[in-house]
């Protein structure tokens, strides 16, 4: 139908190409070998009459920040699958009323597509330990979502169709919900070796000297997302540019020739760039909020 076309016209649109490999995630290195190990043994061939299980949803869980949509992503490139990146804040909001028809279109389309992984993030939008107060759009959303998550293994063909939800909220999600992931995985802030590697990829490996010792590196970022440190690096690269090449703006009011034939100047990044830089981020990850995932954790929440 015309309606039906519509949604998996929608769907399409939420097709991201990911060329995201495993191995340029800094950290994480036990989490991505356990899934990687899992999917190996999915994908390759079983002996005559044996069914080897094969891993239909993860939950991934932790600060924000700190790498879910990325992993995600290696995931669907490690498959040689198709991308499909979901904010379920806009499956309410967009598709207010016709949310369960959107799903079942992005499904669908999923499952045209061969290999394919569906990632949900800011699953603790809608999946909410339920209380009685979600919206009646919320309840029909929800229920389409864990009609798919429960049908996928009674779906016919080879299509391998992976849901991977993603939260910073884990303890708000229901035990009902809990149990149609087959495996939660915490993805916690970087430790010092990630952050070491990280630092690398937005420095060093950008072509930026730097003269500032490891150790106090590694220290002023502790407590900070993955996405905290490269905001940091971003701010240090873009103070050392301004005291490198102060006359910048003026250069820009003699027009378009002098802009492309002037030299940026690089200096070396400094103590006093990771200073001024530091003092810009406050960290959104509390030891409180990190106690919280623990706690969690331990009380059987993965």
């Amino acid at each position: 139908t015309e309606e039906a076309d519509e949604f998996r016209e929608a769907a399409c649109r939420l097709v991201h190409k990911s060329g995201v490999r495993f191995e340029e995630i800094a950290g994480l290195k036990e989490t991505t070998t356990e899934i990687q190990a899992a999917f190996a043994l999915s994908l390759a061939k079983a002996p005559a009459g044996v069914d080897i299980p094969q891993m239909h949803s993860l939950l991934f869980y932790g600060p924000p920040g700190c790498g879910k949509t990325l992993l995600a992503a290696a995931v669907s490139n490690g498959l040689d699958a198709t991308f499909f990146s979901v904010k379920v804040s806009d499956l309410l909001s967009r598709y207010f009323g016709d949310s369960p028809k959107m799903v079942q279109a992005l499904y669908d389309e999923a499952r045209s597509r061969g290999n394919s992984v569906i990632f949900l993030d800011e699953f603790d939008a809608l999946a909410t330990s339920r209380s009685g107060t979600d919206s009646s759009a919320d309840r029909r959303l929800l229920v389409s979502l864990l009609t798919e998550l429960d049908g996928l293994k009674e779906k016919d063909g080879g299509a391998q169709v992976l849901t991977i939800a993603a939260t910073n909220r884990p303890w708000d999600l229901d035990d009902a919900i809990l149990s149609r992931f087959e495996k939660t995985v915490y993805i916690p802030l970087p430790d010092a070796d990630a952050r070491r590697r990280m630092l690398e990829l937005h420095l060093t490996e950008k072509g930026y000297q730097v003269e500032i010792s490891d150790e106090e590196l590694i220290r002023q970022t502790n407590g900070l997302s993955g996405r905290e440190i490269s905001h940091l690096c971003k701010l240090m690269i873009k103070q050392m540019m301004q005291e490198a090449n102060p006359n910048l703006a003026a250069l820009a009011g003699k027009g378009r020739a002098a802009m492309e034939s002037y030299f940026i100047r690089v200096e070396p990044l400094t103590l006093q760039h990771l200073h001024h830089a530091r003092h810009q981020i406050q960290p959104r990850t509390t030891p409180e909020a990190i106690e919280l995932f623990r706690r969690w954790a331990n009380d059987g929440g993965c």
